[in-house]
């Protein structure tokens, strides 16, 4: 039932993007589009999957994305072969063909509307019929095969006659007209357009009209018929704007511009021949660029080709006798009517050359600009820079200066309250120990400042050395164990025999900060959890878990700054400096380890210490 409900589903999309394809409103037909490819995967429907590419190639090729087309084009036709759907092939070949003839490679599009013809047999459609004819008529005449593409033209209007296909018609009298024209059967060209034009305006078909009302004004400008010309030509530019089809706009866009420009408007015929190369440029891609360039080197082979066979022409005719000159300069007249022309097209791409070469110019002009404003900025950066290492360096000095006056007042007192809180008794006792908890944690504080100073000035001095670092765990859980039975919270040991190269005093340090610190944010009667392990043939780890509020996202991306104080807070009221976590990272990153954080709000942290193991031991055991 389930399965039932998505291709419903699917259909119901497909649905959507041909609509929504038909109205123009092409975004929201390749959303649908999409869409239904992706149900079609989940439930594996091929079926309705071909249609769908076959439905997203559609919307691609009218926006003028004719590479994206092509790869929608090719997955259809892909599909339909392999579940042995003949016509739905058929169709994706012919969709081929079409995307193909678009962009001009005539002779790739040629050889998919063979293929199409060939696959037609006695279970194809009329419609598929007709479109598979229609097709080769219009590559027939590409390749100036006139009479086989008008033969072609008119098997297709009889089938589209007879079976009441409108649309399709309307476009095939389109395509007819055009190899009429090129015969100079005017008039029939001409009424072949009109029943297009009207088809299509009965039948609301924007696009179509777009393209049908173009060529009607071409067809009025080779009968010097200006007025009508410019009536047809505005129509189609019009609709080409209201459909955003670029492809057409640029069509039309470059008729207006000759027609303004033959009527001595040339002011409108410059806005219109920009807009047309406006939109060649987003139209056609750096690939057909390098065509360009390749036409460029073809035309100058002919120029260089004709002006030899010119040459060889003229010694022939010296020889000749006089009946054979006539003959000779007809062909002399013919092969200069082709120079004028291969020059024309040679002169109007190196104009295209020339103005790109402009832009090129400019665009190299800007970013020598910015690369020189940014030269600029970097010296500013480095000045601010220089500022900011002196006035750290003085900090640190004064850092320095300010915790060694401090310390030597700070153990005379510190060692007086310890005095009293052997002499004193009652409450006196419990105010000279809660002074000797304080100067204890300024002390510690003052130490912590101490150790982030040498850190940052370089001065760390670590003693490198193998030991067990078990043996270190223990000792820092022993000197914990007072602290944690204060909350009745029971620390569980998973201890392993693990030589490691390090510092063991600073092993120690950053284990004994990260397992206070698990005590102070566990709640009482909780667990902690320390284990010794080895994670990878490199590097011992260990691991600290405790089960407390956790840290938060923003927490966990600052946590090993300095004077850094997370959100959570101790569950019994202890404090903290904030700089244990930032000392125990540079401590650790020093000896070439890494300590990292795993945790979740709620559900307690767990901190990994990474240091190197004894490679030496290691490979003797």
């Amino acid at each position: 039932m389930h399965q039932e409900v998505n291709e419903q589903y699917v259909k119901d999309l497909l649905s959507l993007c041909t609509l929504y394809n038909q109205s123009s409103d092409l975004d929201s037909a390749l959303y649908f589009a999409d869409q239904a490819i992706d149900v079609a995967l989940q439930i594996n429907d091929q079926e309705d999957l071909q249609q769908a590419y076959h439905l997203k190639g559609v919307v691609h090729y009218y926006q003028a994305e004719y590479s994206e087309a092509l790869k929608d084009y090719f997955e259809s036709s892909n599909i339909a072969k392999n579940l042995g759907d003949t016509s739905a092939w058929n169709v994706s070949i012919q969709n081929l063909g079409k995307a193909y003839e678009v962009q001009g490679e005539h002779d790739k599009a040629y050889i998919y509307y063979k293929e199409g013809l060939e696959l037609l047999n006695d279970s194809s459609s009329a419609r598929l019929r007709a479109l598979a004819y229609s097709n080769m008529a219009n590559i027939l005449y590409y390749k100036e095969q006139y009479e086989n593409s008008l033969a072609y033209h008119k098997k297709a209007i009889q089938i589209r006659r007879k079976e009441n296909q409108k649309n399709a018609l309307a476009y095939s009298y389109n395509d007819i007209a055009i190899v009429y024209r090129i015969v100079g059967e005017i008039s029939q060209s001409l009424r072949a357009y009109k029943d297009a034009y009207n088809i299509l305006d009965n039948l609301g078909d924007k696009r179509g009209l777009t393209q049908v009302a173009s060529n009607i004004a071409g067809l009025y400008i080779d009968m010097n018929k200006l007025d009508s010309a410019l009536h047809y030509a505005q129509e189609s530019y019009q609709l080409a704007t209201n459909l955003e089809a670029r492809h057409e706009l640029m069509g039309a866009s470059s008729q207006l511009s000759e027609l303004y420009e033959r009527k001595g408007d040339y002011k409108s015929a410059l806005m219109y021949v920009r807009q047309s190369h406006s939109l060649y440029d987003s139209v056609f891609t750096q690939e057909k660029m390098r065509e360009v360039a390749l036409l460029e080197t073809h035309v100058r082979f002919k120029e260089q080709e004709a002006r030899n066979q010119l040459l060889e022409e003229q010694k022939k005719a010296q020889q000749a006798s006089m009946d054979k000159q006539l003959v000779v300069t007809i062909a002399s007249l013919v092969i200069s009517f082709l120079l004028i022309g291969v020059i024309m097209v040679f002169i109007k791409e190196r104009l295209k050359q020339r103005e790109l070469t402009k832009r090129l110019t400019a665009a190299n002009e800007l970013l020598q600009h910015q690369q020189s404003e940014l030269a600029l900025r970097n010296e500013e950066v480095k000045e601010h820079n220089e500022l900011l290492n002196n006035l750290n360096e003085e900090k640190n000095h004064l850092i320095g200066v300010v915790a060694h006056d401090l310390r030597n007042p700070l153990t005379s007192a510190l060692t007086l309250s310890q005095l009293l809180e052997v002499e004193l008794d009652g409450d006196n006792q419990d105010c000279a120990k809660g002074v000797k908890n304080a100067l204890l944690r300024m002390n510690e504080m003052i130490t912590r400042i101490l150790d982030v100073k040498a850190i940052e000035a370089g001065h760390m001095n670590l003693n490198m050395s193998s030991f067990d670092i078990d043996e270190v765990v223990e000792t820092v859980v022993e000197n914990c164990e007072h602290t944690a039975k204060k909350k009745d919270i029971q620390i569980i040991q998973k201890l392993k025999p693990v030589t490691v190269f390090a510092d063991p005093n600073g092993v120690r340090q950053v284990l004994d900060n990260l397992l206070s610190n698990a005590i102070k944010f566990s709640p009482k009667e909780e667990k902690i959890e320390v284990e010794v392990k080895i994670c990878s043939e490199e590097q011992a780890s260990v691991i600290i878990k405790d089960n407390g509020p956790g840290i938060s996202k923003s927490d966990m991306k600052r946590m090993f700054g300095k004077f850094q104080r997370l959100s959570a807070k101790p569950t019994d009221g202890e404090s903290s400096t904030g700089l244990g976590l930032s000392i125990a990272k540079k401590f650790i990153d020093a000896m070439k380890g890494d300590i990292v954080c795993e945790s979740e709000e709620g559900k307690g942290s767990a901190f990994i210490v990474k240091v190197p193991l004894d490679v030496k031991k290691s490979v003797a055991s």
